[in-house]
Order: structure tokens, then C-alpha cells, then sequence
């Protein structure tokens, strides 16, 4: 199990990974103008559907797999814990 400084350290650089591939859609520090799914409403148990719409785009958001790795994507999914608004449950 990893501790908390290996998951901040992780979230951190999940924050640089966003905002090269997401920030641009889905808002700096996960804030969604309105016109994309707002990433903070992932549960926890979500990661499937995360992953999965990463990998091959829904709806407006085109597939990512192959231009961003399974690594980025555990980097992203990091990031977006620390934000989300279930963090706390």
C-alpha cells in the first residue's frame, strides 16, 4: 500500500500531466466550464469509466490511447482524488 508522500508525490505529478492533456477541456484544477464533464464527480470506484474514456474518447472527448500511457493516466487519476468531491468518504 502506498503511504501519503508517494500518493502527493504522485497527485503532483499528476497535476503537470493534466494540464498538458485536460486543462484545456476540463479546467484548471479540475473547475469545468460547464461544456465538459466536470472530472471532481468521479467516485472513487469510478476508475474503470475513467480509464475507459481516456482510452476511447465519449462523446465530444477523443481517445487518448496511445498518446497518453497507463502511467499518465494513473498520474491524471491521482490528481483528480485529491480534488473530487467524494475525497473525504
Amino acid at each position: 500500500m502506498p503511504s501519503l508522500g508517494q500518493d502527493a508525490k504522485k497527485a503532483a505529478a499528476g497535476e503537470r500531466v493534466y494540464t498538458t492533456y485536460c486543462a484545456t477541456c476540463h479546467g484548471d484544477a479540475l473547475v469545468s466550464s460547464g461544456q465538459t464533464f466536470d472530472l471532481r464527480r468521479l467516485r472513487k470506484d469510478e476508475r474503470p469509466r475513467f480509464e475507459n474514456a481516456v482510452q476511447n474518447g465519449k462523446g465530444q472527448m477523443p481517445p487518448w490511447k496511445g498518446v497518453v500511457s497507463v502511467e499518465e493516466m494513473d498520474l491524471i487519476w491521482h490528481y483528480i482524488r485529491t480534488l473530487a468531491n467524494d475525497r473525504d468518504q
